[in-house]
């Protein structure tokens, strides 16, 4: 084998234009390959952190706006005032396998002091520790909130941590004090998203917020002193966390039924449910791999046939060559072994340096595009294998034709 290898690599050596040309079709199809499947493999990453901030296990019923119809706005509210304390009560009555359920409201337009940098925003929330448990916020340092905090409506808060240090720079937020509208709170913990956490983005349309801008006080202190429009939910959102991903679609329809009942049948709740998003997510970027991957398949295709090809004018061009090989005994296995191994190492040496372009390409959509990309190794190794396996299969043919020369006719041959 060795010998042979050796044999293959001097035939390639000694042509060494037509073996380039060769090596040119595999190293674009394989790169082709990587690149594409690159910016694949990071989309599916990204949703699958997006997705993972949401939570897997985890469900959201979220308020939906009136609508800009004033009748039908009208209409709604005699039958439902939207999304409430009451179903929060409810649903944990309700869903045997839910672990968490907690009510969250949002303070839109609060003014802050101290006031932090114009291109800071910060979200103000009220919450109950339930919603903060299934939004699963790690705390860094002091200490959480509690229903203690809930049920004496303290004057108290959490930081995420880029909201701590747009608030108080690098100061130490705990302890220190901050001024929404008129109410001072006192800052008792600090807290970050999971690690790998989602900065902020959309997935499948839903918004993801990075829980790090996040200011957060207990829910009964924001519903005591921000009295909420009679247009507007009681609640902006109730999380729900379980313990058991088999219980996502039974619980989630469970706690659907609920809210219809409880709002007589009105549309002003959305269900958002992370798992069904993840599904969705995976079967259309299994999608999107096939289609980018036959395209890019085209090219190694391409790059088989012309190594192919050359091989052919390389049977013709060492006709000679071959008559007095097999006329000193070589037999027409020898022959065609030898074309195969040929063709296989053009093929090779195209894919590894095809694989290196790959990466290039990767690297370069991501610093000219923003869009995240990542070089997968089951793509590395597939798209190798690939590209010798077409040696071996395109190299078949002309390998076949050289070994059949009668040894007479090709000693003839000028």
């Amino acid at each position: 084998m060795r010998d042979l290898l050796a044999e293959a690599l001097s035939g390639i050596l000694a042509h060494r234009m037509r073996s380039l040309l060769s090596t040119l079709g595999i190293l674009f199809g394989v790169g082709a390959v990587i690149g594409i499947l690159s910016i694949g493999e990071g989309a599916r990453r990204q949703q699958q952190l997006l997705i993972e901030q949401l939570g897997i296990l985890n469900f959201q019923l979220q308020a939906v706006e009136l609508p800009e119809d004033s009748e039908e706005a009208e209409e709604r509210l005699r039958a439902s005032r939207g999304l409430a304390v009451r179903d929060v009560e409810a649903l944990r009555d309700g869903l045997t396998e839910a672990v968490h359920v907690g009510g969250m409201r949002l303070i839109e337009r609060a003014d802050l002091v101290p006031l932090p940098p114009e291109d800071a925003v910060i979200r103000v929330l009220g919450a109950e520790p339930d919603w903060i448990a299934g939004s699963r916020l790690e705390l860094t340092a002091g200490r959480p909130l509690t229903t203690l905090d809930e049920q004496e409506r303290s004057l108290v808060c959490i930081v995420g941590s880029q909201a701590g240090r747009a608030l108080f720079g690098t100061t130490p937020p705990v302890g220190q004090r901050v001024r929404v509208d008129t109410v001072w709170l006192t800052v008792v913990g600090t807290m970050q998203p999971p690690a790998g956490g989602a900065q902020g983005a959309q997935v499948e349309g839903v918004d993801v917020d990075d829980r790090s801008w996040d200011l957060v006080m207990p829910l009964q202190t924001a519903l005591g002193r921000w009295q909420h429009d009679e247009t507007e939910a009681e609640l902006s959102e109730i999380q729900v966390a379980l313990s058991d991903v088999g219980a996502v679609p039974g619980q989630t329809q469970l706690a659907q039924r609920i809210v219809r009942r409880l709002h007589r049948e009105q549309e002003d709740v959305t269900l958002t449910v992370p798992l069904q998003l993840l599904e969705q997510s995976r079967a259309q970027q299994r999608i999107f791999n096939l289609v980018m991957g036959l395209i890019a398949g085209i090219s190694l295709l391409v790059g088989g046939i012309g190594i192919m090809n050359i091989m052919l004018a390389s049977v013709l061009e060492r006709t000679r060559e071959i008559g007095v090989r097999l006329a000193v005994g070589a037999r027409p296995v020898d022959i065609r072994r030898l074309f195969i191994a040929e063709a296989a190492l053009i093929s090779l040496v195209g894919g590894i340096l095809g694989v290196f372009a790959g990466v290039v390409i990767s690297q370069g959509v991501s610093q000219f595009t923003g869009w995240a990309t990542a070089v997968s190794v089951e793509a590395v190794v597939v798209a190798t294998l690939v590209s010798a396996a077409e040696g071996v299969i395109f190299g078949f043919i002309p390998a076949q034709r050289a070994s059949r020369l009668p040894p007479v006719v090709a000693l003839r041959s000028v």
